[in-house]
């Protein structure tokens, strides 16, 4: 049974109000503000290693980390924004492929840790081929998930993973059509 664990964004919890705001700009507005969905995914990681997979309460050091993998992945963003998108995406990738797959990170074994790298790096690949089309669907996946996170449904196992698809097909659509309005009017 696939199921979408609360490991998947660990650090969600320790700040819901604001998780959840994030989770929601990403969700309708992650292709416009892809230097926020950067620097959020970047933080996500930062947290994540910094925590040991989340086993561990909070820490200012963690957050420290977490921060500075955030700046990151914004200055990333705002400077070379294909590596930072490409990275953006391979860490999506990765944590979506184990989140479905239901594996704790860390640790891993060689062989799950070999199936996440290979998941990152076709992420990143297809972030790269389909920029902006890319950027709606993992900032949208971003976003559903931190949402979830926040909301505390009590949903499990395949109902879980039916809100995120949901969630995320209502954000990619919504980015999709506003995309297409100008931004500007004269």
């Amino acid at each position: 049974m696939s199921r979408l664990p609360h490991e998947v964004f660990p650090w969600a919890t320790a700040t819901p109000i604001a998780a959840l705001l994030v989770g929601i700009a990403l969700l309708l507005f992650g292709r416009r503000l892809f230097w926020l969905f950067v620097a959020v995914i970047g933080f996500m990681a930062g947290w994540y290693l910094a925590m040991g997979g989340g086993r561990h309460g909070a820490t200012g050091g963690g957050l420290l980390v977490a921060l500075v993998a955030g700046l990151i992945g914004l200055v990333l963003a705002l400077v070379v924004q294909k590596v930072a998108v490409a990275l953006a995406g391979f860490f999506v990738g990765a944590y979506l492929l184990a989140g479905l797959l239901g594996w704790q990170l860390p640790p891993l074994r060689p062989g799950q840790q070999l199936v996440l790298l290979a998941a990152g790096v076709v992420a990143a690949v297809l972030a790269l081929a389909l920029f902006d089309l890319a950027l709606i669907l993992y900032s949208a996946i971003a976003g559903a998930g931190l949402i979830l996170e926040n909301v505390h449904l009590h949903l499990g196992g395949n109902a879980r993973l039916l809100a995120l698809v949901v969630l995320a097909a209502v954000g990619a659509a919504f980015q999709a059509r506003w995309l297409q309005r100008p931004v500007l009017r004269r």
